[in-house]
């Protein structure tokens, strides 16, 4: 059965959500939204609110029902940390990481929500990306999401998420070559400009080694316009953004304007390549609002080893998705991929603790009353079944006992109780006929006769009597004593048959020997059965 997830995108400018079904096998787009956030006013709702009124009104108009949402904690305010532990166990890493990120952090470790994730493994040790939000906001964000009708199940900082889309094949381009032996393997970019946040996240092999998120947008880029050119921030932005032609002198600013993010990525690589080797970044994917703009690729085309252009999707994203649409929609895209991997994602999450999502135990527990409730079903179906069989076999095993009783009415007059007093009648036990033998000691010498291997053997005494055989002789050797007590023991009537011994004449030097055995062929058979119960 497909999972709906949907990954929610919260912008200071907009809330852009992507919701998709997730089976086994793959996913589907399913639809696409973006909805403006109310601009702030003074004294007004604060931007946490006012996204959740963008959230609500993305859901009213849409009328979605996702079975798990996923969104990135909004703003910068979700700090990155880069720790470095001499040692790769998951398990050492837990109980160690801790410490660490309190002497990192400013802050208490119980006023902070924080989680962690592995970036890169190498010469024993293990990187680790660790995100830290002040724990009231994001109960606070929690709270006006609930407002909203929306419990997101993880809330993980922006710049780690992009790597799902090169973990899920949803970014197009050609795949990396195969790294010859102990060579760097190639890393991609995604620079992410949004309205008043940038993300930047390296990736390798499907998963983020780099990853960090800071305060640089389209509003500043905007602030930095106006200043220049004298125009009104509002202005600014629209010349910032707009895709037709520009005043000449906006594009004599933003290379200005586009320092500090310049500066910022320059950073962050720097950081990454001291960590991961100086391998190189085979291209730049740029998304969020100046994906497009042309001074963005050529202010960072400095750092780039290969190609830079905005974000084209493959795959089912790129079936649903427009191409114009695609970079805006990136981190929506990322989260609900995110989602959409389930155990396959990293384990970043920001909803630990006191803040967890609980609904995935309410689910756990309505599976297992239900659960509970089959399996009451399963035990009284089959007492039930079991007794329909007893009463089935009781049934039958008194048809058998009447037709028994019929026999023996029959036979000898009477129907006894038990079936061996029956058989003794028939027999003739307790009545002179149960003295004959039922084997006659012609038969008894001709099996003997039968048994007895060839060799020199001469018997001077042999009896017989109801139930025994004793044999006294010579032979010429001891170990023929054994061979005729062997084929003998071979024998229905002789299967007990045992040496008496075996002793050496002095006149000739012949061996004399005794053997005794029990006449078994002397019994009908084995016994019968008990009684008609």
């Amino acid at each position: 059965m497909a999972q709906r997830n949907l990954g929610l995108d919260l912008g200071a400018h907009a809330v852009k959500g992507v919701l998709l079904d997730s089976t086994y096998r793959g996913y589907a787009v399913v639809d696409t939204a973006r909805v403006p956030v109310q601009a702030a006013t003074e004294g007004g709702p604060p931007l946490v609110a006012r996204q959740a009124e963008a959230v609500r009104a993305l859901l009213a108009e849409r009328g979605w029902r996702p079975d798990a949402v996923i969104t990135a904690f909004p703003g910068a305010a979700a700090s990155s940390h880069v720790l470095t532990l001499p040692f790769t166990d998951p398990r050492r890493i837990e109980q160690t990481v801790g410490f660490e990120v309190e002497g990192q952090i400013p802050f208490d470790l119980e006023d902070v929500a924080w989680d962690w994730q592995p970036l890169h493994a190498h010469d024993g040790k293990t990187d680790l990306h660790v995100a830290v939000v002040r724990k009231e906001e994001l109960a606070a964000l929690v709270a006006a999401l609930g407002d909203a009708g929306v419990d997101p199940r993880a809330v993980v900082p922006a710049g780690p998420a992009y790597a799902a889309l090169f973990a899920t094949g949803a970014v197009a381009g050609e795949e990396a070559p195969p790294a010859e032996p102990g060579a760097l393997v190639p890393a991609d970019l995604i620079l992410d400009v949004g309205h008043e946040r940038t993300s930047v996240c390296v990736v390798a092999g499907g998963l983020a080694e780099a990853a960090r998120t800071f305060p640089f947008g389209a509003a500043h880029l905007a602030r930095v316009v106006s200043r220049d050119l004298g125009l009104s921030e509002a202005d600014a932005l629209a010349a910032v953004v707009s895709r037709d032609a520009r005043d000449p002198r906006v594009d004599e600013a933003l290379p200005r304007a586009l320092a500090p993010l310049v500066r910022e990525l320059r950073a962050t690589l720097r950081a990454w390549r001291a960590r991961a080797g100086a391998r190189p970044v085979r291209r730049f994917v740029l998304c969020g609002e100046l994906a497009r703009l042309p001074a963005l690729a050529e202010a960072v085309a400095p750092e780039a080893e290969g190609a830079i252009g905005p974000l084209e999707l493959a795959g089912p994203a790129a079936e649903r998705i427009a191409p114009e649409d695609a970079p805006g929609l990136a981190l929506a895209l990322a989260l609900a991929l995110r989602g959409h991997q389930g155990a396959r994602a990293p384990r970043l999450n920001l909803r630990r603790g006191a803040l967890a999502y609980t609904r995935d135990f309410e689910h756990v527990k309505g599976k297992v009353t239900r659960l509970g409730v089959f399996a009451a079903l399963l035990v009284v179906l089959a007492v039930m079944s079991s007794g329909v069989r007893l009463f089935a076999l009781a049934r039958q095993e008194k048809a058998l006992d009447d037709a028994l009783c019929a026999s023996e009415q029959r036979i000898l007059g009477k129907c006894y109780a038990s079936f061996e007093e029956a058989q003794a009648i028939l027999r003739g036990r307790g009545t002179p006929g149960a003295a004959i033998p039922r084997v006659s000691a012609v038969e008894v010498f001709a099996e003997l006769a039968q048994r007895v291997p060839d060799v020199p053997l001469r018997l001077d005494r042999m009896e017989v009597t109801k139930d025994k055989l004793h044999l006294q002789g010579t032979t010429d050797a001891a170990e023929n004593v054994d061979k005729i007590v062997s084929a003998l023991q071979a024998s229905r009537c002789f299967g007990d048959a045992r040496s008496g011994g075996a002793r050496r004449r002095g006149s000739d030097g012949k061996f004399e020997f005794s053997i005794d055995a029990g006449i078994t062929c002397l019994e009908s058979g084995p016994a019968a059965p008990g009684g008609r119960g």
